[in-house]
């Protein structure tokens, strides 16, 4: 069977935001640096602000990388609702949840100010000019870590705003850790919303745990454990720190770090909890199942289909009712939803991945 015969809903797809169309939800003085600052310019060669992610062997995946090879043509890049519904019906997906492109590395910023600015302006920008249910168009309200209380009002205002079904919360870079307890606002108002976080990573190289790749002198390596390292250490930190405990209705999903590395954070966390149970009381009798209750993980990238066994024991270890298929579209290295149906998988399990998971965990229509 093909994706067009199974109903469809993408849990990560990354819209691109020119700084032509963030300025007008700018509040002054951030907007005008858009305005005046030269930063509107698009194309392949305008690299200040931008990020390449859609061409293979072109991108500078991290500031220490190269170009390789000669300039392509412009990425692909979702600009518009228009432009992102008709990759939508060209890739046989029924509805989305969007999230930033340009600004997935916000987490890292120290200006608190600014970072407040831009969350305030990415969330008009979403409400007003792309979320649109009736055409499977749907977003998450951002965040930012550096400012708790300023984006817990953020999800507050705009929690039954139609067409925000989650949180989206910054993974790459962020400190300190998701489990601090400085961050109990942002949780407490998305859990009294009902609305799920989702920590959404990106390739990173920063000077705090778990980023500090930039000894690792190929851009493969540094793909290959930033949001790996990204997603594990988060929810360790967020386990540990009693995140789950105290906010026992709050639903976390991590976005576009795969799947493989979840086992790996569940046995270790077992296997040592009896040792020092006294420490983390409120995680009896395993941490595991707090994370099965609690926790939802995204397809992509499928980095444990090249066995069958390892694919069944990783959904295993979360649950085939906490797998939500994720693209990571218009990336250079998206999943598309017919890898889902080419996997050894009953056909109920396929339509609670593709698209029931999905529809369950955002209350969808």
């Amino acid at each position: 069977m093909s994706a067009s015969d199974y109903p469809v809903i993408d849990a990560d797809v990354h819209i691109h935001e020119p700084d032509s169309d963030l300025a007008p939800y700018f509040e002054m003085p951030w907007r005008r640096v858009l305005e005046e600052g030269g930063l509107t310019r698009e194309g392949a060669r305008s690299v200040k602000g931008e990020r390449f992610l859609d061409y293979t062997g072109y991108s500078p995946l991290t500031p220490y990388d190269p170009i390789l090879g000669a300039l392509p043509p412009d990425p692909h890049r979702i600009t518009s609702p228009d432009v992102l519904r008709a990759d939508l019906d060209q890739r046989g997906v029924d509805a989305a949840v969007i999230f930033t492109g340009r600004l997935l590395r916000a987490a890292a910023s120290n200006d608190y100010n600014y970072v407040a600015a831009l969350g305030r302006a990415f969330n008009r920008c979403l409400a007003e000019r792309w979320l649109s249910p009736s055409r499977g168009i749907y977003g998450a309200i951002m965040a930012p870590n550096q400012v708790p209380e300023d984006a817990a009002e953020e999800i507050a205002k705009y929690a039954k705003h139609d067409g925000f079904v989650a949180v989206y919360l910054p993974m790459a870079g962020n400190y300190p850790l998701w489990g601090d307890r400085s961050y109990d606002p942002i949780f407490a108002a998305a859990q009294d919303a009902e609305l799920p976080v989702v920590l959404q990573g990106a390739l990173t190289i920063h000077t705090v745990f778990p980023y500090e790749l930039h000894h690792l002198p190929t851009a493969l390596a540094k793909q290959t454990l930033s949001q790996a390292f990204g997603a594990l250490a988060n929810l360790v930190s967020m386990v540990t720190t009693g995140v789950l405990a105290r906010f026992p209705r709050l639903k976390i999903v991590f976005n576009d770090a795969g799947i493989a590395w979840l086992p790996l954070a569940l046995g270790r966390l077992d296997h040592y909890f009896p040792f020092l149970a006294e420490e983390v009381p409120f995680l009896a009798p395993r941490p595991s199942e707090q994370v099965r209750r609690q926790v939802y993980v995204t397809t992509h990238p499928l980095d444990c289909a090249a066995s069958g066994s390892l694919l069944n024991a990783c959904f295993e270890a979360i649950g085939w009712d906490h797998l939500l298929f994720g693209s990571d579209w218009p990336h250079f290295d998206a999943t598309d939803a017919q890898k889902i149906l080419d996997l050894p998988l009953p056909e109920a399990t396929r339509r609670r991945i593709l698209s029931e998971n999905a529809r369950a965990l955002f209350r969808l229509s």
